[in-house]
């Protein structure tokens, strides 16, 4: 007999937790495993283990029916018998292994000068950390130039410690500084009872995004071509989906012998205007335009609750000053694709669910499409897209498989499933949540295989949580050191640092919530 490296998987709801119950024979009363709940018995004894046990011996993983009745009909039943695992031996576990859920992010680019790519433009290096300051964390102070006039706008929260500066951050960059600039808090900070206080100096270091500030002159049309790459679009078009917006800047004043400058934020909006006028890009793209002083400008229509909270507005209502000099705009693209779920009552295994997000890029072009003919504009990643892992979606799969190989199928007809109680498993598994995932992978080693070949059958149990659960990490770390398992520590697989994008955006977290009639 072959031998196969893979192992069955079977699938347990835990999403009430884990429970010793009475410590006595399972099925007896007291010791009936309830929907939701999990637990350990002996193998042989069937006795269930406390929830602070340290066993020796081998044990077999119980968790609770999902469904509601024990009977379907006069000469059915056994819907309630609990779901068991094969016997585990200690010493045959492999590995033990958790898988943290984690939230989808959005893809954010920012094109030009925006509040991100300014501060990625510089870095703060602390000079002179001050004397006999108060204190404190300071936020929002300005900061101003001692060795040139070319910068300004300059932005930075700033932590003191002891009397004296010990951390520094931007939270604007401003526009025209230079590396080696010395800047200073002009006595923003706060001196100590007493004392006259020594204000603290910075050196600046021009770094990524130095060079994002562009002028767009009179007379002209430029063009932006704007990507969206990802199963979204090649699922809506059957190709990836690209714009080449336009925005042209409008005619030169009169008498002006050459182009002048204009408001870049003009721009802006016009490239912003053409991609919320795209049937083909619109779904996947919500763009944010910074105007010349670093404010937000939304798309006409948004939620009147968030720009109010924001105490922002709509680039409809947008008033240019006209140019000002050394001050730049820029262009924000979130990805913003949210796809269409149906309900609980008319759910099928075999409906679509997305888990990629939409992939951004873009590039400044010349009137043939070409992006390196000339100098674009910066474009600079705020955060990259992420997927979503221990979606409900995919939990409540796995639980129709396994609840399937027990020969409790997940009828299609929705009458029949009605009578089978097939929509038990929504009373455990939100479809819009998302869930913990604890792995146990064991094996059953054939020592009488009339083949004479020495293998193993492997299994994968999954076991589906709210949270993380101490107890049972306790448990499983006691039970396999008790065998001296080598896999006594537990694996997590856990998420990346989440990316909070500096300027806001209304609820656009893809592939959520968007249900189509409710049961």
């Amino acid at each position: 007999m072959s031998y196969f490296n893979h192992a069955f998987q079977k699938t347990f709801v835990g999403t009430e937790g884990f429970t010793g119950l009475s410590e006595g024979k399972l099925g007896t009363p007291g010791n009936i495993l309830e929907g939701g709940y999990f637990a350990f018995v002996n193998a042989k004894t069937w006795q269930v283990q406390a929830t602070d046990a340290s066993p020796t011996c081998s044990l077999v993983l119980a968790a609770g029916s999902i469904y509601q009745h024990d009977k379907i009909g006069p000469f059915a039943g056994g819907y309630k018998e609990s779901n068991k695992s094969k016997e585990i031996n200690p010493k045959y576990v492999s590995q033990f292994y958790r898988v943290d859920p984690c939230d989808p992010s959005n893809a954010v680019l920012n094109i030009g000068h925006t509040n991100y790519t300014s501060s990625r433009a510089l870095s703060l290096a602390i000079t002179n950390d001050g004397a006999d300051l108060v204190d404190g964390v300071y936020t929002d102070i300005p900061l101003v130039d001692t060795t040139s006039a070319t910068g300004s706008g300059l932005v930075a929260t700033i932590t003191v410690s002891g009397g004296v500066v010990i951390f520094v951050e931007i939270t604007n960059g401003g526009t025209g500084w230079a590396t080696n600039d010395i800047v200073t808090t002009s006595a923003e900070l706060i001196p100590e009872d007493g004392e006259e206080g020594t204000q603290p100096t910075f050196t600046v270091t021009a770094g990524i995004g130095a060079n994002c500030c562009k002028e767009f002159m009179c007379g002209e049309t430029y063009s932006l071509r704007i990507d969206v790459k990802g199963s979204p679009a090649l699922r809506f078009l059957d190709h990836n989906a690209y714009l080449i917006a336009s925005a042209y800047t409008g005619c030169c004043p009169e008498g002006t012998i050459a182009p002048t400058p204009v408001d870049s934020t003009i721009v802006m909006i016009e490239w912003a205007k053409a991609i919320v006028n795209s049937p083909l890009i619109r779904p996947f793209v919500y763009p944010v335009v910074i105007d010349q002083d670093g404010t937000a400008w939304y798309v006409p229509g948004t939620d009147a609750t968030f720009l109010a909270d924001n105490e922002a507005d709509t680039w409809d209502h947008y008033v240019s000053p006209g140019y000002q000099e050394g001050d730049c705009a820029g262009l924000i693209l979130n990805g913003a694709y949210v796809d269409t779920k149906f309900g609980d009552c008319t759910f099928q295994v075999s409906d679509f669910y997305e888990k990629e997000p939409v992939r951004l890029y873009a590039s400044e072009v010349d009137f043939n499409g070409d992006p390196c003919a000339f100098d674009g504009i910066c474009v600079i990643n705020e955060c990259l897209p992420r997927q979503a892992m221990g979606l409900g979606e995919s939990v409540a799969r796995d639980v129709i498989l396994s609840e399937s190989y027990r020969q409790n199928f997940f009828a299609t007809d929705l009458r029949i499933r009605e009578i089978t109680q097939g929509t038990s498993v929504f009373n455990y598994i939100d479809r819009n949540a998302s869930y913990y995932r604890y792995y146990i992978q064991h094996n059953v080693p054939r020592f009488n295989n009339p083949s004479s070949t020495f293998d193993n059958d492997q299994y994968l149990l999954e076991i589906i949580t709210d949270g993380t659960v101490a107890a049972f990490e306790t448990f499983m770390y006691n039970w396999l050191g008790n065998a001296n398992n080598d896999c006594t520590d537990l694996v997590t697989y856990a998420c990346e640092t989440t990316c909070t994008p500096l300027t806001p955006v209304p609820d656009l977290v893809p592939y959520s919530n968007g249900q189509i009639g409710p049961c």
